[in-house]
């Protein structure tokens, strides 16, 4: 693998930005009843005191608690994710949807990067070539500076047999392996790969008696089977009535959302069967985290100290090498269980809680749900063992927070792809509605402290604001895919001068 940074030129102001700037909705000027986008509740009394990250297409917006710009970022290529550090530095990355034609699929990027405050270039990285390998979905910066990120590398038809997988789950002639990476800014504008982990390296499966990975899947809960794959692919996962040729009521006539709904047809063994979604890392217990969307369910692995560690059935702090310790959603990926006893559904942001909010070292998750037998969405703090491994069984961990109730009553919420959620100091959870293009602050109780409606759509490709007073346009796009909220007090804003949004 050649891995080098991409040429980047960046500014660090445009008239674009500016012109962003000026047509922002100024909420400051507007009585919050008769507002249509931007801040349209907050309760100062319970909302936590900051600034929220909000990114949309080329732009990545640091609002205040009313809605006003206080800084703005524009970058090259449309942005997915972003994170500020402690240092005042952007971390993003950027889509290169125009080079990377082998990944079409949600989440594509390709390229990250950290810029300052103004917006300068301090490094970046691409995972080259791009018909072989691509970042995608989440980074998550690491307490030493280093970055971890995702990528998808491409696995042949030829290979995907020799790792056990059955001819008729091949139907895109090619499966895409999970991989990740740590990457290590060199001091020179690039960043070098310094450790990595592949789940191909941990698969099992009881198809083909002559490979090496064979074995009985549900006496293996610590790999993965390559041939799990269910029904339909990502869209039969989110919307069961795809696979049926009479829908329900809810996802046919219920008005509410359904994925697939625009005649999207999901394949059994889709090159794209994993579609992880995010990661997450636990400095004091050196564990990852990944959120794997199609099998509804998450694994946590092992940082090891090297990357030839991370290969292996054994080594490391846990003795298991790069091997599955713990994962919980689905028992059905391992044989653990039946249909009925799954507890994830198409979940994102599968993350641990940092250590400065309260219920340090649990795992929060934005389980998505699915229509039509689990048609709402749910926030779900659950505790983590404490011991590992520790076996697998059917049970979730225990859930000791949740918020969203199911569909039909007050307050239900129901978001079919994307989104986020985030544990604040002060204990608040701020809540990414990813397709609506919602911000939400809750709460322990689970009361609404601030909500944002975002007036940044898109449509066909073209970027606009929604004016204060308009209403947003029921055929454009105006999805998040997850924002970060940072208390007034972070580090990252010492010495940096913020905008003052003006009055009129």
């Amino acid at each position: 693998m050649i891995r080098r940074p991409p040429r980047s030129t960046l500014s660090s102001s445009s008239a674009a930005s500016d012109v962003y700037k000026r047509q922002m909705p100024k909420n400051l000027t507007t009585s919050m009843e008769d507002r249509t986008v931007g801040v349209l509740a907050r309760n100062d009394d319970t909302a936590m005191p900051g600034f929220t990250l909000v990114s949309q297409a080329v732009e990545t917006y640091l609002i205040d608690e009313d809605g006003g710009v206080m800084h703005q970022w524009t970058a090259e290529r449309n942005v997915f994710c972003a994170y500020l550090l402690p240092n005042g530095n952007l971390l993003r990355d950027g889509s290169e949807n125009q080079l990377a034609v082998a990944f079409r699929a949600g989440g594509a990027a390709g390229y990250l990067e950290e810029v300052t405050w103004d917006n300068e270039l301090v490094w970046s990285f691409a995972a080259l070539p791009f018909d072989k390998y691509l970042t995608h979905h989440d980074l998550e910066p690491l307490p030493n500076g280093n970055v971890l990120v995702l990528c998808w590398e491409r696995k042949s038809k030829a290979e995907a047999l020799a790792a056990g997988r059955r001819p008729e789950l091949i139907p895109d002639g090619e499966i895409w392996d999970q991989v990740v990476m740590e990457l290590q800014p060199d001091g020179a504008g690039g960043a070098d790969v310094v450790w990595e982990w592949r789940l191909w390296d941990h698969l099992v499966q009881d198809y083909d008696d002559a490979m090496l990975n064979f074995g009985q899947v549900s006496k293996h809960p610590e790999l993965f089977d390559i041939n799990y794959c269910p029904p339909g692919g990502k869209v039969a996962c989110r919307n069961q009535d795809v696979l049926s040729a009479v829908p329900t009521f809810a996802s046919g006539n219920s008005g509410l959302a359904v994925f697939g709904k625009d005649g999207k047809e999901g394949k059994t063994g889709e090159k794209d069967w994993l579609h992880c979604n995010s990661i997450s890392y636990n400095p004091d217990r050196e564990l990852i985290v990944l959120s794997l969307n199609v099998p509804s369910e998450f694994i946590v692995i092992e940082r090891t100290k090297t990357a030839r560690e991370a290969s292996l059935h054994e080594g490391g702090r846990y003795g298991r090498g790069g091997d599955i310790l713990f994962r919980g959603g689905n028992p059905q990926t391992h044989r653990a269980g039946a249909r009925k006893e799954q507890w994830l559904f198409n979940q994102h942001c599968v993350h641990f809680i940092p250590p400065e909010c309260p219920g340090a070292g649990r795992l929060l998750v934005f389980n998505n749900g699915r229509a039509p037998d689990r048609h709402w969405s749910s926030i779900e703090e659950h505790e983590f063992p404490e011991d590992l491994p520790i076996g697998f069984g059917k049970s979730p961990p225990t859930a000791v927070w949740t918020h969203g109730p199911r569909a039909g009553r007050a307050g239900s919420f129901y978001c079919t792809h994307s989104s986020g959620c985030q544990r604040l100091p002060n204990g608040n959870t701020l809540i990414t509605y990813g397709p609506q293009g919602i911000l939400v602050e809750v709460d322990p109780e689970g009361q609404e402290a601030w909500r944002f409606v975002s007036p940044c759509l898109s449509f066909n490709g073209a970027q606009a604001l929604v004016r204060q007073g308009g209403e947003r346009p029921s055929h454009c796009k105006f999805g998040l895919f997850r924002s970060m909220k940072y208390s007034r007090d972070y580090s990252g804003f010492e010495g940096k001068e913020l905008l003052v949004p003006k009055r009129q």
